[in-house]
């Protein structure tokens, strides 16, 4: 029987997380209608089988060596029989009614090759997941944290999917890949996550998401679909240095070598203020190391 969704979750020394999150498939979407699909990154803090047992469908995997996000879920998706593909971190909880939301969502939506839930902290708040392809301007925004403090309606609201109020369905350029619902004729059309360029973590859901929508696919934000974030919960380095990276490498991928000067420019015109004001010796240096971080590469 082919299941309507495949559902693909790497563990990265996150077992407990990963159990809670099983349980909330479990308890919300019929575990019949899953192939679930889980894989352990390392050969510590894994999850055992028997944890997979409540699904008739399921296959568990065990990475001799730590890869990237791209790299572990490229290898469970080449597995994936469903209807629908679901990428899902482990330091998820679905809510009721979400997946199968996602799955009448895409029903509906034939032209849509990703749609993505509403995310939302483990308070309730909302995780904003909705994105622009990066300019220099909302690069700007985003870095300086600026963009806190638009308001989330009228002209704003409309052109800078990050502010907006997430409470609407929206084609978007992409969306945060903590849980994505993913069309696997689009997928194979476009290619999977691209894991020779990202080979640790962020910027690759960016990337997808813009292979998608080049090759003629629509990406949807579906907020009656709610899904708990446990953001940063996956142990990692520095965040934030990776978070830049990713981005950069996105940019030295697609973008002109102009639009990556440009972007250059607007990361030292988002820090340069919080390098100069702060007092925090260790932001400083952080502040410094971002501003020195060069895009690098050859424009296309």
């Amino acid at each position: 029987m082919v299941a309507e969704l495949s559902i693909c979750i790497v563990n990265h020394r996150t077992p407990q997380l990963a159990a809670r999150c099983l349980h909330s498939i479990r308890r919300t979407y019929d575990p019949a209608a899953v192939e679930l699909l889980l894989l352990n990154n390392t050969p510590d803090g894994v999850v055992a089988e028997q944890s997979l047992a409540d699904f008739p469908q399921y296959r568990l995997l065990q990475n001799d060596r730590p890869l990237g996000f791209a790299a572990n879920q490229n290898r469970l998706l080449r597995f994936a029989t469903g209807r629908y593909w679901l990428p899902l971190n482990s330091d998820t909880e679905i809510t009721p009614g979400a997946l199968a939301e996602l799955v009448r969502f895409m029903d509906t939506h034939p032209d849509c090759a990703i749609t993505g839930p509403r995310l939302v902290h483990p308070d309730g708040s909302l995780q904003p997941s909705m994105r622009d392809f990066p300019t220099a301007l909302t690069h700007f925004l985003e870095a300086s944290g600026l963009w806190r403090m638009l308001p989330a309606t009228g002209w704003v609201g409309r052109r800078f999917a990050l502010r907006a109020s997430h409470d609407q369905v929206r084609a978007v350029d992409w969306l945060t890949g903590a849980c994505l619902i993913v069309r696997p004729e689009a997928a194979r059309q476009a290619g999977l996550y691209d894991e020779v360029s990202f080979i640790g973590m962020y910027g690759e859901d960016l990337e997808w998401c813009w292979r998608l929508r080049l090759a003629g696919w629509q990406i949807y934000f579906d907020p009656a679909a709610i899904v708990m974030h446990a953001e940063s919960a996956s142990p990692l380095g520095d965040r934030t240095m990776r978070m830049f990276e990713g981005f950069y490498t996105f940019c030295r991928l697609h973008y002109t070598q102009a639009q990556q000067i440009a972007i250059r420019a607007a990361t030292v015109a988002a820090l340069a203020p919080r390098w100069l004001f702060t007092l925090d010796h260790r932001r400083r240096r952080r502040y410094a190391q971002l501003m020195r971080l060069p895009i690098g590469g050859e424009s296309p």
